[in-house]
């Protein structure tokens, strides 16, 4: 059986007309021209092993990086990247971003082998930081693979593609949200009838248009898919835009005449939109879709380098360039980290942070401080200053609780806090004597503080990093890890480190490990 060779993760069963192999059994085309047309007509759609085999060739031809994995590399390294887990259960790498492996009329094994492709792939490319296309064109890809390790193979070749201009997959987050906005910008210039209509029934435009391409790459059945990936992968990136254009195009005539409410939840508009790409089957063919995606006119790869290299431009300006999500994935796990920010104005601060981020998930979606006297706040440039916990520069505003010598030890009765003045040390002889200081590595809980806000070291959820409560914040970053705030707090009184309002130029987090507990 043909299918064999290149069918071995595949569920024939759900594959229907797929299922079955016709048309031409072999394709000797040199000229690209000729490829291209040949592509868009669909000439090794009905043959599967030619589509493995086509596909092989288009791959393969791709220009790549000196050092490209290919598979004997996969081999090398799976069984130390994805252990002995139940391939399913491998997370998929974090700058996925959350998609998951669409099943494609993939066996069950056919799903797992893509998690064990990817891992391996965020192990090869650690300068990947976005891309949520990955999943479906692994997926995509196994069908046409002989094994997991040639599909691998693929993968990386798109991954590394360095032919000046060309694009096959976004890998940062700024190539991906600079796309969502310029296809914002073609859909206002080719398809204004069906722009309207989203402009008119969603409240955020550009979070609709944030899902164009899981439209393609994650939505379309699979015999949709298939022969966008014919034409992707012999014309590039731009189909992907044209095929997405198509589908805004065909959404708004299914909607028309229908009254449509105004400024509703933009959920609603983007569930409507995904439910019409993933129902296009009953309604529109695989070629009709690829017909009205090449009838746009005047649309060129020069316009869409333009408009995408403008939006970037436009995004790095605002200082829109990474999620903050992957902060808290490369710091969980280390104790301390140390945080250090550059300012678009040239100035350095940080702080020392004493705690786990991954602290901050106790609190659940309610944003809780953590953290113990050892953190602190500084300034590198213009000049050096630190701040410590304000407890350990002034002792007068707590009380330690120290066993002394006559009390019972700590197992025969619980230490309590004291409020006698006895047992207050004053500033000035802690000052004086250095071996009075109190231990930064005494936490809040040590403490009869007369306010919380002087134990407010950390915090952190996904809508912001904040350092040092109070009155203030002494570091307050957002979301995207693009501004932040400084000012006068309450747990390390100190001054603004920066520019109280700035533009974060460059973020830096560095984790320590004690080594006597690793070895």
């Amino acid at each position: 059986m043909a299918e064999v060779d290149y069918g071995h993760f595949v569920d024939w069963d759900q594959m229907g007309d797929l299922a079955k192999s016709g048309g031409p059994s072999k394709l000797d085309c040199k000229d690209p021209r000729e490829l291209k047309q040949l592509a868009r007509q669909g000439y090794w759609s009905k043959n599967h092993k030619l589509r493995a085999q086509v596909y092989q060739q288009l791959i393969k031809a791709i220009p790549c990086r000196t050092v490209t994995p290919d598979a004997e590399v996969y081999r090398d390294i799976v069984d130390s990247v994805a252990g002995k887990r139940a391939p399913a259960s491998i997370p998929l790498p974090e700058f996925v971003d959350g998609s998951p492996v669409p099943k494609y009329c993939l066996k069950a094994d056919g799903v797992g082998a893509a998690h064990k492709i990817m891992s391996c792939v965020a192990s090869q490319f650690p300068d990947i930081s976005h891309c949520p296309a990955l999943p479906a064109m692994t997926a995509l890809l196994l069908h046409f693979s002989p094994d997991e390790a040639q599909c691998f193979e693929h993968v990386c070749r798109l991954l590394a593609c360095n032919e000046p201009g060309r694009r096959m997959l976004d890998q940062t987050f700024l190539a991906y949200e600079s796309s969502c906005m310029t296809f914002g910008d073609l859909a206002n210039k080719y398809c204004p009838t069906a722009h309207k209509l989203i402009v008119a029934t969603a409240q955020d435009v550009l979070e609709v248009y944030s899902d164009w391409m899981h439209w393609v790459l994650g939505d379309l059945p699979f015999s949709h898919v298939a022969r966008v990936l014919d034409v992707f992968l012999v014309e590039g990136y731009k189909v992907l835009y044209r095929v997405a254009l198509a589908l805004l195009k065909f959404y708004r005539k299914q909607k028309a005449g229908q009254q449509q409410p105004s400024g509703q939840d933009t959920s609603g508009v983007r569930g409507n939109i995904q439910a019409f790409v993933q129902g296009i089957g009953s309604c529109v063919s695989p070629d009709k879709l690829l017909e009205k995606a090449f009838a746009i006119r005047l649309f060129s790869r020069k316009e869409i380098t333009l408009l995408q290299l403008t939006n970037e431009k436009s995004l790095q300006q605002k200082g829109i360039t990474v999620k903050q999500r992957r902060f808290y994935s490369h710091c969980e796990g280390h104790e301390p980290t140390l945080l250090i920010i550059k300012t678009t104005d040239a100035e350095v601060c940080g702080a020392f942070l004493s705690t786990d981020w991954d602290e901050r998930k106790r609190g659940g979606n309610k944003l809780s401080f953590f953290g113990t006297g050892e953190c602190f706040v500084f300034r590198l440039k213009p000049e050096m200053e630190r701040y410590e916990w304000v407890v350990i520069r002034h002792p007068e505003l707590a009380s330690a609780i120290q066993a002394k010598n006559d009390e019972p030890s700590e197992e025969e009765t619980p230490a309590q806090p004291q409020n006698s003045d006895t047992n207050t040390l004053p500033a000035a002889e802690s000052r004086a004597d250095p071996t009075d200081r109190l231990s930064p590595f005494l936490s809040a809980r040590h403490f009869h503080l007369n306010s919380r806000n002087t134990s407010m070291f950390m915090a952190g959820n996904f809508d912001s990093i904040i350092v040092g409560g109070g009155d203030g914040n002494a570091l307050y970053i957002d979301a995207e890890l693009n501004h932040g705030r400084t000012g006068r707090c309450t747990t390390f009184d100190n001054p603004p480190l920066c520019t109280e309002t700035f533009q974060i130029s460059l973020l830096e987090v560095w984790g320590f490990q004690d080594a006597m507990s690793s070895s």
